[in-house]
């Protein structure tokens, strides 16, 4: 057992972790969340799909406050990451595109969220979350693409939908660069 256990360690820190600090999921304990992953995070992305645009931006500047030198991503709303000090924003097929937000706000990081390789290849972003890999509980159906090879996509690609500690030795020579998650996170926290 300590051979395999030394084996996921070795794993996780070759991959990058993007935390996924959902709103919807963890609430009111979001900071307390995002404060106990940060120093295991790569970057943290805040996501938070049912507020408004003030609470969001109230919650994403506690969130920099809290956490003045973590790299922070902020989902669909660049106006809101740059006036609360956010690194990045996390990009999507109803958003604005990355090229664009790159125009307006260059200061920013561009990640997007893809679901399939031909998204990965015609999209320009600095980074991309693909998904759902392998199966992820949610109130919809879930067609998970599996650990694909992102190889020969020459870009940064994190992996994301239901990553656990023991499916990340299935992400071991396929290009990721990393991987992320909401899951996973309850494991670590």
């Amino acid at each position: 057992m300590p051979h395999t256990t030394g084996f996921l360690r070795g794993i996780c820190k070759v991959l990058k972790f993007l935390a996924v600090i959902d709103y919807e999921t963890f609430g009111d304990d979001y900071l307390k969340v995002a404060e106990r992953v940060a120093d295991r995070a790569e970057m943290i992305w805040f996501r938070a799909k049912a507020l408004t645009a003030a609470e969001t931006f109230r919650k994403a500047e506690k969130m920099r406050r809290l956490l003045p030198h973590a790299f922070l991503i902020l989902s669909e709303r660049p106006d809101i990451a740059v006036a609360a000090g956010f690194d990045g924003v996390q990009l999507n097929e109803r958003s604005l595109s990355p090229e664009t937000v790159e125009e307006v706000f260059p200061e920013l990081v561009t990640g997007y969220s893809a679901h399939s390789l031909e998204e990965i290849e015609q999209i320009q972003a600095d980074f991309f979350t693909l998904s759902p890999i392998f199966m992820t509980d949610k109130p919809y159906e879930v067609n998970p693409i599996g650990a694909l090879d992102v190889t020969d996509t020459g870009k940064k690609v994190y992996a994301l939908g239901g990553i656990t500690v023991s499916s990340l030795t299935l992400l071991n020579d396929k290009g990721y660069y990393g991987y992320a998650g909401i899951g996973i996170i309850k494991g670590m926290i």
